[in-house]
């Protein structure tokens, strides 16, 4: 869920944003003495963020998605149903773009993360099919959402170009040409970082689970290209809704020092105490290391790996189905140009 708790709670007025959400905390973790490369993959009905294939140990294998806009790690329902994780009701509740979502908690058991062992990690419990942008299909379920309370703990790496996410221990790495981060709203657990966007520098969060970058695009001066009708797809009670996307584009696009593709920008202005989310389109096209306990980051431009597919060919090869079912899923390719459906996970 992407909340802004602690930001809400010192400006005030946002408060009732996410009043009912009860901070998560960071799990402790017993570091192995290397990372392990976790596999990235996409799925059918997304072929455009990160899902990450992890042996947990003690609850298997589990396909999960990895997103650095979650402020807390998130498990689905179904999944911790399926693996006889028990959860307890709350009062709390998440606000996403598109509404407020009720959740249930769960404490999991110990699992094997990259190669380290992180302890009793709890989650926020919803139906994430139901109510965000993760989908499900045949043959494969998304077991939750590899948030900020846990990702906070290493130095993440995001290597497209090899296809793997790699989870470092703290103080192991030197970052070449470091960029400083900021925390969102001073205090908040998710990360900003600074891109240029047509000589206008700005600061976004870095947002793994948005499939663009969305930003206010007026007060930047981006020109604007065209108006067309699409769906936003993102947490709410309801995870769709029609709306006039307003497309502007961006010719010269900075990440820090590093500079990646042109790109389109979906407007978005939820007033000045939210910011902007940096998403795949720049995202995907940079080797990334993030040092969140010393608020780095260090970017290289690569050419990203094309990713296996759940359900494609050779998908067998890759991942063990729940309930030990293996083989090849077949699924009828479906296409969806992100300017027409834009996942924006929060």
């Amino acid at each position: 869920m992407r909340s802004l708790c602690l930001t809400f709670a010192v400006l005030g007025p946002l408060a009732g944003a996410c009043h009912h959400l009860p901070p998560y905390p960071t799990p402790r973790v017993t570091y192995g003495a290397a990372p392990i490369e976790l596999p990235l993959v996409q799925l059918p009905e997304d072929q455009t963020r990160l899902y990450v294939l992890v042996e947990t140990g003690s609850m298997g294998e589990q396909l999960w998605f990895f997103d650095t806009g979650y402020s807390h790690t998130t498990c689905d329902a179904a999944a911790l149903a399926q693996e006889g994780v028990p959860t307890r009701k709350t009062l709390s509740t998440t606000r996403g773009e598109l509404g407020k979502v009720r959740l249930e908690a769960a404490t999991l058991p110990d699992i094997d993360l990259g190669g380290h062992t992180v302890h009793a990690p709890r989650c926020a419990v919803r139906d994430l099919p139901g109510t965000s942008s993760i989908p499900d299909g045949p043959g494969y379920i998304v077991t939750g959402v590899l948030g900020t309370n846990v990702l906070r703990r290493f130095v993440v790496e995001v290597d497209p170009a090899a296809g793997v996410l790699r989870l470092h221990e703290p103080g192991t790495l030197t970052l070449p040409e470091p960029i400083r981060l900021r925390r969102e709203g001073l205090f908040g657990p998710r990360l900003m970082a600074p891109a240029t966007l047509d000589g206008r520098e700005t600061w976004l969060i870095l947002d793994y689970g948005a499939a663009g970058t969305y930003l206010d695009a007026e007060r930047l001066g981006l020109p604007l290209t065209r108006e067309q009708p699409g769906v936003w797809r993102g947490t709410g009670s309801s995870n769709t809704s029609a709306r006039t996307l307003q497309i502007h584009h961006a010719d010269s696009v900075w990440f820090g020092t590093t500079q990646t593709s042109p790109i389109d920008v979906i407007h978005r202005d939820r007033g000045p105490f939210s910011p902007g989310l940096l998403g795949m389109d720049v995202l995907g096209e940079l080797h990334l290391f993030i040092d969140y306990p010393h608020r780095e980051a260090s970017a290289t431009a690569v050419e990203a790996k094309e990713l296996p597919v759940v359900g494609s060919e050779g998908w067998s090869e890759v991942w063990s189905a729940p309930n030990g079912a293996r083989g090849r899923v077949v699924i009828p390719k479906i296409f969806t140009s992100w300017l027409n459906v834009h996942v924006l996970e929060r």
